[in-house]
């Protein structure tokens, strides 16, 4: 079997993508921005980070009704420059998953330490098992990966009503950084760094491309998933980031990862941290299965070897659901040797991302022809360009994959036995 079965709907979309976008991010990066900036200058870069997002949630939304495909990114990028340009766009696909989804594991490992009293030495291993368990659900079927997810929305709405409710006086005073700010407070090295940092917490939705073919009713159901599930994940990040921000202000121990846990009152604080190893595992399970998808439709055009364009009898691409394990173990071990952070591999991450933004950017400008064409454009490209203002010698990591994928394009377009 090569073709994925349209059995996603409209509630089901919604869950997934808003399962891709809120897990580590929404319980470990409101701590992690207060660890690196002060309440002020957090809560302004959500909302700069929140704004810059727009126009690119707009064109995501655009392209994925259009070109409804595993291929997802690769797809857009195939339709407007070739096919060069698709296979350089996958190989920096394919080098950025690897990356993302270990780190969302170590968020939610950070979480099981908290919840169980683990030592901190074993953040690696309780990582492995969050990942092994993410590809374990994938292997399953789709029906159990959108069932994991609606369970988690349910949970994740919950748990940030519960928060706001009883934190109301962290919740009104964190409010008051957007409406009554301090700009005085903020240094714009220190917002660019937090913004970059929070555009983490807006990951996922170009992850949706690649599960799009398997939507019902793409035409309509794909573009209402995408601005639906914006608007939960925004109010539900503002929710939470202004009582993480409010209550900052008078207690620092929230100024980490797990900082969230400590809004809670200590008898309820497992509890809570087991709740969200549900949500970031339910996160990490929508990752898995994008970037499962990627993995498949790169076998079925010929990046990676054919085997992993296969899929099993249920629909399942279950051979590249084992390579991204295997991908997994091997940043796992990287992180191991070589002392790398979650701030590192979430940055890598992030610019890489943006770097596929650009590229997407420019295929909704040449493909479109609507109105809308050159304000998302003009929006989207400012966006992109505070976003990646400040990088600068990991720019090198998605140019090499870029110029990796294209040669091989070319390599394989010259060898008569192989077809491109």
């Amino acid at each position: 079997m090569t073709t994925l079965r349209r059995q996603i709907s409209l509630s089901s979309g919604i869950a997934l993508a808003v399962g891709m976008v809120i897990g580590s991010g929404l319980f470990g990066l409101p701590g992690l921005a207060l660890q690196i900036s002060s309440p002020q200058t957090a809560a302004w870069g959500w909302l700069i980070c929140t704004l810059a997002c727009v126009p690119l949630i707009w064109i995501f939304a655009v392209l994925g009704a259009r070109f409804a495909s595993a291929a997802g990114i690769s797809r857009y990028v195939e339709a407007a420059l070739g096919q060069r340009a698709e296979y350089g766009v996958t190989a920096v696909l394919c080098g950025t998953f690897p990356l993302s989804v270990p780190a969302l594991a170590m968020i939610g490992g950070s979480y099981a330490l908290t919840a169980f009293g683990i030592e901190p030495e074993k953040l690696l291993v309780v990582s492995a098992l969050f990942l092994l368990s993410a590809v374990l659900f994938n292997l399953s079927g789709v029906r159990t990966t959108t069932l994991i997810n609606k369970v988690s929305l349910l949970l994740i709405v919950a748990t940030v009503l519960i928060l706001a409710a009883l934190r109301l006086p962290d919740l009104i005073t964190g409010g008051r950084l957007w409406t009554a700010p301090d700009f005085t407070a903020i240094r714009p090295a220190s917002l660019w760094k937090v913004t970059v940092l929070i555009f983490w917490a807006y990951l996922g939705w170009e992850n949706m491309s690649f599960g799009l073919e398997e939507f019902k009713n793409p035409n309509k159901t794909i573009k209402q998933v995408y601005f639906l599930s914006f608007v939960t994940v925004v109010a539900l990040y503002f929710a939470l980031a202004a009582t993480m921000n409010g209550a900052s202000i008078h207690d620092s121990n929230v100024n980490v990862t797990q900082g969230i846990a400590h809004l809670v009152p200590a008898q309820w604080r497992q509890l809570f941290s087991i709740a969200t190893l549900v949500i970031i595992l339910a996160n990490a399970n929508a990752w898995v299965f994008g970037a499962s998808r990627l993995f498949y439709s790169a076998g079925r055009n010929g990046l990676l070897p054919d085997i992993f364009g296969k899929l099993d009898r249920r629909g399942i691409p279950r051979n590249a659901l084992l390579l991204l394990a295997g991908c997994f173990a091997a940043v796992l071990l990287a992180s191991a040797i070589f002392h790398l952070k979650i701030e590192d591999l979430v940055l890598i991450a992030n610019q890489n991302f943006l770097v596929l933004y650009v590229a997407c950017l420019y295929c909704f400008w040449k493909i479109e022809t609507g109105p809308s064409r050159w304000p998302l454009m003009v929006l989207g490209s400012a966006s992109c360009a505070f976003l990646l203002a400040g990088f600068s010698y990991r720019m090198l990591y998605p140019i090499a994959l870029l110029i990796a994928g294209m040669l091989y394009q070319q390599y394989r377009a010259k060898r008569p036995g192989l077809s491109v």
